[in-house]
């Protein structure tokens, strides 16, 4: 009962009005009416925050004023969705769409999180800039036509690594070291070895075996 008498109250003090919105001043905005000029608040259903040169909708209630809609802006003119508070858009069922001709920009002061059971994207082109790229996955698959990686250092730890190619190409400018516990070199055609000077050391045995061996 004390919720209604206190509907009841609002209700009774509540009428209708519009003007053109001004100037903002701080938390509220200058709106000139038929009455003159006045200060409204946004109302917390405005999401549409007022700019100057609006034609609004007010609202007085109890000598306060709100503004409760912004009835018509100059064609054109950014728009922007204003919370004070934090602001979710939540459906019960179906699928929520963004889209604009000129583009989508998101930016985040601090987080940016995605969760979804599968996740796309699709583009003519992509850039991605990141000072720090962490990536976990169970199994990576891809398929690229031509792929160019430009970098200082690359380290790679692997218990295990298989590679299937036709043609490979490695050009080192400087040091080439590997180290294993075994080394296992097979060609079905030629194998050819060429350097300024070549050395060959064992520990316990170097064998060469050929149905001809020729030196010099």
């Amino acid at each position: 009962m004390q919720s209604v008498a206190r509907t009841m109250r609002y209700e009774r003090g509540a009428h209708g009005d519009h003007g053109a919105v001004l100037r903002a001043d701080g938390s509220t905005y200058i709106v000139e009416t038929e009455d003159g000029e006045v200060r409204a608040r946004r109302a917390t259903s405005c999401l549409l925050e007022p700019a100057a040169g609006d034609l609004v909708l007010l609202a007085v209630v109890n000598g306060a004023r709100y503004i409760l809609a912004v009835l018509e802006r100059e064609e054109g003119a950014p728009s922007h969705l204003v919370s004070e508070g934090d602001l979710q858009i939540r459906l019960q069922r179906g699928s929520l769409g963004l889209s604009a001709p000129d583009g989508v920009h998101v930016a985040s002061g601090k987080d940016l999180s995605m969760a979804a059971s599968t996740f796309r994207v699709q583009a003519k082109e992509g850039h991605v800039a990141l000072g720090l790229f962490s990536f976990v996955s169970e199994m990576v698959r891809g398929e690229v036509d031509r792929a160019r990686l430009i970098g200082r250092s690359l380290d790679a730890q692997l218990e295990r690594l298989h590679q299937r190619v036709k043609r490979a190409y490695r050009i080192v400018e400087e040091a080439d070291h590997v180290r294993a516990e075994r080394i296992d070199y097979a060609a079905k055609g030629g194998l050819a070895l060429h350097g300024e000077n070549a050395k060959i050391t064992a520990s316990h045995v170097v064998k060469i075996d050929g149905d001809q061996i020729q030196v010099g």
